[in-house]
């Protein structure tokens, strides 16, 4: 089992390596210089995690290439390219003691070189695939993290697709499914009711919508993207990110809570061509999305949720506008409804309502 601290650290030298890769395409010497640091970094911080993993005999002021014998001494195998990750070291050594910038020909191999460094470690030593350590532990129990676990799994077996389509999966019980416009196909208003509590925007809750623009079952996920933005900055979820895994996933529907699922199965987005990368960058930015809409949640504050019912006496009762029994009746409960969600009771607007006089 991987602690908290190691996979942070093993998180971190991910992005150090991922920030360390953009600089290195560049041919600019600053930017090489850049690189050459974020990635021995990286490096350095991926040895700290598995160093404190196998609880090597380390302190804060362990060298770099002194981590790889306390690691080795301690598993009793030995870590592969070591040499190739010490030559790293003398370049960032020279770069940031020395003012000497790294040649491009010297770092166009070092990516893959580290690459390979924490695909090896992760595999030999944490049991695990080096894009799959992530934060999914951390997030709270549901299907989302079902779905997000059956993503890492994919992602192991090298089945990219069906990672993908897990994501899209969690991200549509996540936050997609409320905005399902199939509960108003019949012409009830249910949403109103509580009974599908829905963020679809008005002009689409109803039959005429749906029969005009509804061509395939992802047709009837509508987004009100004023009241999404608001959503995602009620979760804590960064919108750039979202749209990303949006534009790069096949899209899915649901029909129900339990009902069958839909893949739309968009041939560029599941074209082979780049779908490790896409499915690594998917698969850790979704867990790391809900990761943090959950720390988010826990420092708020609310009651207890919990379902309210009350029981109807009859059929078709009506759904006024207002609380004011002579405003605008928008709907009736549909036929056997036998009880119906509520979450507050009021007084009615009038003085004879509040009154009974």
């Amino acid at each position: 089992m991987i602690d908290v601290k190691t996979i942070n650290r093993i998180l971190l030298a991910r992005r150090l390596y991922e920030l360390a890769c953009e600089h290195l395409k560049s041919e600019i010497d600053l930017s090489l210089s850049i690189g050459v640091n974020l990635l021995q970094d990286a490096v350095e911080t991926f040895l700290v995690a598995i160093a404190a993993h196998v609880q090597a005999d380390v302190g804060d002021r362990t060298h770099f290439d002194q981590y790889f014998d306390a690691i080795n001494k301690k598993t009793g195998n030995t870590l592969p390219l070591r040499a190739h990750l010490n030559d790293l070291n003398k370049l960032r050594v020279n770069s940031k003691h020395h003012g000497l910038a790294p040649a491009k020909s010297e770092v166009s191999d070092l990516p893959i070189i580290v690459k390979a460094f924490f695909e090896e470690v992760s595999s030999s030593i944490l049991g695990c695939h080096f894009a799959s350590i992530s934060l999914i532990d951390l997030m709270k129990d549901g299907e989302a993290k079902d779905l997000l676990i059956q993503a890492s799994a994919s992602f192991e077996n090298g089945a990219y697709e069906e990672c993908l389509v897990a994501c899209r999966k969690a991200i549509y019980v996540k936050i997609e499914s409320s905005y399902d416009i199939l509960p108003f196909a019949d012409g009830n208003p249910r949403g109103l009711l509580g009974i599908y509590p829905n963020n679809a925007p008005y002009y689409a809750r109803g039959p005429e919508y749906i029969e005009k623009y509804v061509r395939e079952p992802t047709d009837y996920i509508v987004f009100d993207h004023d009241k999404i933005e608001i959503e995602f900055i009620k979760l804590g979820i960064d919108s750039q990110s979202f749209w990303n895994i949006w534009r790069l996933t096949p899209e899915v529907y649901r029909y129900g809570r339990d009902g069958a699922w839909v893949v739309k199965r968009e041939l560029k987005k599941v074209d082979n061509d780049g779908i490790q990368e896409r499915a690594e960058y998917v698969l850790d930015t979704v867990i790391n999305l809900f990761v943090s809409s959950d720390q988010k949640q826990s420092f708020s504050k609310s009651p207890k949720y919990i379902n309210y019912f009350v029981r109807l006496r009859q059929a078709n009762v009506p759904v006024y506008e207002k609380a004011d029994k002579t405003s605008k009746v928008v709907g009736t409960t549909p036929e056997g409804l036998a009880k119906l969600n509520v979450t507050c009771t009021v007084p009615g607007l009038k003085k004879m309502d509040c009154t009974g006089k």
